[in-house]
């Protein structure tokens, strides 16, 4: 069955052949009929390899299409487009002159030419490229986009002129009067400049977006009566205008006004009209400004302010949540934080807060539960793998404190003490699970990014003490962890019962006693001490140790017999 082009590509190749006889308008020199077949093929296949963008095979097309007919527009355009896109900007000027050189009349090919000439930072040469497209397609915006390659130039007052002509064909304008105030404000003609505002103000007069706009420009040049009154009249007009209240309480601030400028960042931060960036740069500002009184309390009373009249905005429970957490008062910062990230879950600093508030409160159930959720947002943030692997130890879920220790170790490149860490809840993990050789070999892995690491030798030490094995290796980890935490009271512990596993019982007592000193409500120390008791023949001392230990809630697998039977089990 004999195939037909598509309806889409025949009309492509039709747009092609159009804009290829578009290209012989000029007087350019005739082709053969074979030369003709061979340029038309060609432009069709290079306009097929730039629309699937292969631009390299396109720009070889066109090139034979150039020696074919090196004055055809249409194809210097091409070309220009390509290299362009290639960002050879000095190639792609090279040929948008020739296009716009062989047809003048073309705002598409001067349109390309003015924008390689911005690219190239030749602003000079753009201006007047834009300008005559600006006049020929009767194009505003190109007017404006001229003067602004006169200022980029430093040509302002071609710029100047440039702007006005076009006020006089449109009328004011908002957005072409801002351009002149800037342009008068950087050569300091500050009346000029006034003068602009002023003809917005008069062509809107009940707009106090204007009159506080000159009412700024009056404060940042000294005329501060001037601005006051300004600012006076914009609240007339609008009596929660934000921006008009944070203006004023800048100045406030600057006069060391505390009680106006408190008033007026709480009326701005009341505010509606008034951006939520804005709002949490006057709040910071007032927070890092604590020379008055009740700045604590008003601090409070701003972020309360601000969630009332942003109730949707994350970033106002940030606020609060941070001066919770400023107060110690994790839990209410949690809550705050909580909130701010039911808005925008996927919140990474959020989400390290909260998880940092739970870690500060100890609630091992908490922290399990943020970190997962948080590392469903974020499946390669090593740290959260650390804060969970340590809650599910404590909350004494092995399997799953080692699971999320070993994908931490999978990822984690950087910083050194998060790979540490994770190696050593893995071991932690390893040794309640009875894995071992998993454990020894964690530690190892601690040991061997950092010799000193205190808690990796203690652990590791008491681990091969409870197993009872590696006794002279866990010793000497055991006090290079003393050498380097002198008063540690669990590494106390923990050389004591190495030497009472060594059957050392004198000095094991005497270290074991001085962990006790230092945390006299350990029960694991007391129920050490007891065993130690009984194998020096203190049976009074060790039961009374045992019961003590039991008070304190320790779970020991052998307590409640040495209790009853008066006896030591091991």
């Amino acid at each position: 069955m004999k195939a037909f082009l598509s309806t889409r590509i025949f009309i492509f190749f039709i747009s092609c052949l159009v804009i290829c006889q578009n290209g012989f308008a000029q007087k350019s020199k005739p082709l053969s009929e074979q030369q003709q077949i061979e340029f038309d093929k060609s432009f069709i296949n290079a306009n097929k390899e730039k629309l699937i963008n292969n631009g390299d095979e396109a720009v070889k097309l066109f090139k034979t299409c150039l020696t074919l007919q090196p004055d055809n527009a249409a194809v210097n355009f091409m070309l220009s487009q390509l290299y362009t896109d290639k960002q050879l900007y000095e190639d792609a000027e090279l040929y948008a002159k020739r296009a716009v050189s062989f047809d003048d009349n073309n705002t598409w090919y001067k349109k390309q030419l003015a924008d390689v000439y911005r690219l190239r930072k030749k602003y000079k040469e753009a201006a007047p490229v834009y300008l005559k497209i600006a006049e020929a397609d009767k194009d505003p915006s190109l007017e404006i986009e001229a003067a602004y390659m006169f200022v980029l130039a430093q040509d302002l007052k071609k710029a100047v002129k440039t702007l006005d002509n076009l006020e006089k064909h449109i009328g004011i304008n908002e957005e072409i009067i801002n351009q002149k105030e800037q342009i008068y404000l950087s050569q300091n003609k500050l009346k000029k400049a006034i003068k602009e505002i002023e003809k917005l103000i008069n062509a809107f007069p009940n707009d106090p977006k204007f009159v506080g706009k000159l009412a700024d420009v009056y404060m940042a040049n000294n005329k501060v009566e001037k601005a006051l009154e300004l600012y006076g009249k914009v609240l007339k007009m609008d009596s929660t205008n934000g921006l008009a209240h944070f203006a004023l309480a800048d100045y406030y601030r600057s006069t060391n006004n505390s009680e106006k400028y408190y008033s007026s960042v709480k009326e701005g931060i009341r505010s509606k009209n008034v951006d939520v960036k804005s709002k949490l740069s006057a709040i910071v500002s007032f927070m890092s400004a604590k020379d008055f009184e009740n700045h604590h309390d008003r601090s409070f009373e701003l972020a309360n302010i601000f969630i009332g009249a942003n109730a949707g905005e994350p970033t106002a429970y940030m606020v609060l949540g941070d001066l919770y957490n400023q107060d110690r008062d994790f839990e209410s910062a949690r809550n705050e934080y909580l909130k701010s990230i039911a808005i925008e879950p996927a919140s990474f600093m959020v989400w390290q807060q909260i998880v940092f508030c739970s870690s500060e409160l100890r609630n091992n159930n908490y922290l399990k539960k943020d970190c997962e959720t948080a590392l469903s947002f974020f499946p390669n943030e090593a740290a959260f793998y650390v804060y969970h692997s340590i809650a599910c130890i404590q909350l004494k879920q092995y399997d799953s404190a080692y699971n999320s220790a070993k994908k931490g170790i999978e990822i984690v490149t950087e910083p050194k003490e998060l790979l540490e860490q994770l190696y050593s809840t893995l071991g932690d993990a390893a040794h309640y699970l009875k894995r071992y050789d998993a454990c020894d070999s964690a530690f190892e892995a601690v040991l061997k990014i950092d010799a000193n690491n205190a808690y990796a030798l203690n652990n590791y030490a008491y681990f091969l003490s409870l197993r009872k094995v590696n006794l002279d290796k866990a010793d000497e980890m055991s006090k290079h962890s003393l050498d380097i935490e002198p008063a540690n009271s669990s590494y106390m512990d923990t050389y004591g019962w190495i030497l009472y596993q060594k059957k050392d019982y004198i000095n094991a007592k005497d270290y074991i006693e001085k962990s006790l000193k230092l945390t006299p409500n350990s029960a694991e120390v007391h129920e050490h001490l007891g065993d130690i008791n009984y194998k020096l023949d203190h049976k009074d001392e060790a039961i009374k140790n045992w019961k003590r230990a039991k008070e304190l809630g320790s779970s020991g697998e052998f307590l409640d017999k040495k209790i009853a039977d008066e006896k030591l089990y091991e």
